[in-house]
């Protein structure tokens, strides 16, 4: 069994590094009910929502609306847990930015007032002008666009939060019964079915859509040319990002945005050495190398997604680096990474 979140990362990735945008764009605003295995599955998250729905903490409330978002209903009501959860953790940017994305989803929901209240809170997070970006290109207002591009330049990294967020749905899924697992995935014990749960979670739900950054920043036309500067700061910060995804959209637009043939070679050494170790990474992982809870444990135990994949091959005498003569595999049916 393989960690949900990292599995999902790496097929992200490989959309991106093979110039298709179809993953990146689709998968993070999935939304609406998605049905249970089975009955018991159904039953065991209506009464865990209800349970922790009533409490008054932030981890149990977010990971209530994180359960309430696959079943059919009031599709405010994940977003009302939300809402409580910012109020009682005002200061909780991860929280705030789940808050933002969520609302993204919903009709009608105020998205640029949750996430200007974030910026307060996280200014130096290019992932906080996304929803801005999103309006802007929505409307197709030029300026709007540009303005938010301008701020995403000026931060110093693109954070998810992924790794907290995963913490608080593990301290939410804590607190009501162990969920019933899936006889297919012998995930062990029930602290080791709640913290696969938890990252599948957060892999669902916790990534913003990426589509309108990089359509923005792609070169061939008038305005994504013209962005070139712009976009290569914001290259930097995603490039020190929390997600893999955000490192790999990083170097693609660095390699769209290099400013010599040395600035380009640096771009593509670094999505190579990326690849190898998600490569050596699929090799070990559920194996006795890596089993599932030391894959989750070792991403856990550190804030930066490539730093837990490098801990995890470390451990398992991986090298981190790929031998000279060593080729990416492109996925079946792949066309090659364009060049910038």
């Amino acid at each position: 069994m393989r960690c949900p979140r990292i599995v999902r990362g790496t097929t992200l990735a490989i959309g991106v590094l093979t110039g298709s945008f179809a993953i990146a764009s689709t998968m993070p605003r999935q939304t609406g009910p998605q049905p249970d295995a089975t009955a018991a599955a159904t039953a065991w998250r209506m009464g865990a929502i209800e349970s922790l729905a009533t409490q008054q903490d932030a981890d149990a409330l977010i990971t209530a609306a994180a359960l309430a978002q696959s079943l059919p209903g009031d599709p405010g009501k994940a977003l009302g847990l939300l809402d409580r959860a910012t109020a009682i953790a005002p200061q909780a940017a991860d929280i705030g930015l789940l808050d933002v994305i969520r609302c993204s989803n919903q009709p009608g929901c105020d998205a640029l007032k949750r996430e200007t209240r974030v910026r307060g809170i996280d200014p130096h997070n290019a992932d906080v002008w996304m929803a801005a970006l999103h309006d802007a290109s929505t409307h197709a207002d030029q300026a709007r666009i540009d303005e938010a591009l301008s701020n995403m330049a000026h931060s110093t990294y693109f954070n998810v939060y992924f790794v907290s967020l995963g913490r608080r749905f593990i301290a939410g899924l804590n607190r009501v019964p162990t969920p019933p697992g899936d006889p297919a995935d012998h995930a062990g014990t029930p602290a080791a079915q709640r913290q696969i749960r938890a990252m599948s979670i957060v892999a669902a739900l916790a990534m913003p859509a990426l589509q309108d950054l990089m359509h923005a920043c792609k070169p061939g036309s008038a305005a994504g040319d013209g962005r070139r500067k712009t976009c290569r700061d914001i290259a930097s910060s995603m490039e020190h990002g929390d997600s893999m995804l955000a490192n790999l959209i990083g170097l693609r637009l660095h390699e769209w945005t290099a400013r010599d043939a040395g600035d380009l070679a640096d771009a593509v050494a670094q999505r190579r050495r990326l690849q190898w170790r998600m490569n050596q990474l699929n090799a070990i992982a559920g194996t006795p190398a890596l089993p599932p809870m030391k894959e989750i444990a070792t991403m856990l135990a550190h804030e930066r997604e490539v730093d837990g994949i490098d801990a995890m091959l470390a451990h398992a005498g991986r090298p981190l680096d790929p031998p000279a003569d060593w080729q990416p595999p492109q996925p079946q049916g792949s066309r090659p990474p364009s060049s910038p």
